[in-house]
């Protein structure tokens, strides 16, 4: 008999994360791909807990546990790839995955209805093993790129982008470690099939854990370089060790450096790029990034990059606010248009710059446009 109270525990975990999720007020996309996968896992939960009692009915539930490994992936790349993490060959790839998983549910369910004309045809079952094999392929192979794509390029981040990828990877492997190969090492058939439920809630918490561990740990260092609190803001250790000498502010700026982030800025507006980072910059000039924030500190005066860029992003968005090309253009469509990532973040970031929201912003404008008019 299975000690189901595991599930109880999957599905409480799963469904007071997602309430966490739905009360955060600056939502970005991995946001939302966490709460699609949160919930699914508690449609797993409860498809197992419910089996019992609602024999063949269990699969309609069943229909809902199709975003796991699928949408895993899709926010293994929203973590850790800075540019284009999701396009529609990936929305493709996770769709048909979940597609496929519906199909195998839903073949249960006829099979459990009437199995009888099912199985006495033989394209039929063919097709459903056929099915079988690419969908554990496919889960298979979204598994190991998730695990991948929190180690790409490991050795060119930062300290804390090693620390969430370490940490991702780690849980990863743990988990499938947990769920495939160790309980057939340590338990019979009989008792693997006895403490399922634990092996595969635990599994499921490793991997959750581990990603909202991330998402936080993400959000931290975003709020830390967006305020800045005091002299120390904008560096991290790698900085500190370079930045650390009395005579910092006596050193001279490259002039190359001025002119290259002068390009960067001016000429090719990197600075409406979402989620753009101080690493962008260096590997765009080629450098350190203690330089960047060095010339960013001693030659703009900013005290941190995410302000440097904020000032731009701000600018740029009260050109669209005064103009009439946009002048129909809600404030969302500006706020992405300038580079930023939620509407949110657009009004916190813009208020603290201008004095105003962009809504009270737009309107003194148009008044003032409308004055100039009249005046003539």
């Amino acid at each position: 008999m299975q000690n189901t109270s595991p599930y109880f525990m999957l599905i409480f975990v799963c469904m007071s994360l997602m309430l966490l999720i739905a009360l955060k007020k600056d939502k970005q996309l991995v946001h939302y791909l966490f709460a699609i996968f949160c919930g699914s896992l508690c449609m797993v939960g409860t498809q197992k807990l419910s089996a019992p009692s609602l024999g063949e009915y269990q699969y309609f539930i069943g229909l809902f546990t199709c975003a796991t490994c699928n949408v895993s992936w899709l926010i293994s790349r929203a973590l850790f790839r800075e540019h284009n993490p999701i396009s529609r060959r990936h929305m493709a790839v996770a769709s048909t995955i979940a597609l496929l998983i519906m199909f195998n549910q839903t073949w249960h369910y006829l099979v459990s209805l009437d199995p009888q004309p099912l199985s006495s045809s033989h394209i039929m079952w063919r097709l459903k093993q056929g099915m079988n094999e690419i969908t554990g392929l496919l889960s298979s192979c979204i598994l190991v790129l998730s695990f991948w794509e929190s180690l790409r390029g490991f050795n060119s981040k930062t300290h804390a982008q090693k620390v969430q990828s370490v940490i991702f990877a780690s849980a990863y492997f743990l988990a499938v470690f947990n769920a495939s190969i160790l309980p057939v090492f340590i338990f019979s058939p009989a008792e693997i099939e006895l403490y399922n439920p634990l092996i595969i809630t635990s599994s499921a918490l490793l991997i959750v854990f581990a990603m909202h561990t991330v998402m936080t740990l993400q959000a931290s260092i975003a709020n830390k370089q967006t305020l800045p609190q005091n002299d120390e803001v904008g560096f991290d250790s790698d900085e500190v060790k370079h930045l650390s000498k009395s005579t910092l502010h006596q050193e001279q700026v490259p002039p190359e450096l001025i002119a290259g982030i002068s390009e960067l800025i001016n000429e090719q507006q990197l600075f409406l790029q979402t989620n753009l980072k101080i690493s962008d910059f260096a590997q765009a000039l080629m450098v350190p990034e203690y330089k960047i924030s060095r010339a960013i500190r001693y030659h703009y005066k900013v005290a941190n990059f995410n302000l440097f860029i904020n000032q731009y992003r701000v600018n740029y968005a009260k050109g669209l606010l005064a103009s009439e090309q946009a002048k129909e253009w809600s404030i969302l469509s500006i706020a992405l248009e300038s580079g930023f990532s939620s509407l949110a973040t657009f009004n916190r970031v813009f208020k603290s710059i201008v004095g105003d929201i962009p809504n009270e912003y737009r309107k003194q404008s148009d008044n003032y446009n409308n004055a100039n008019v009249g005046s003539c």
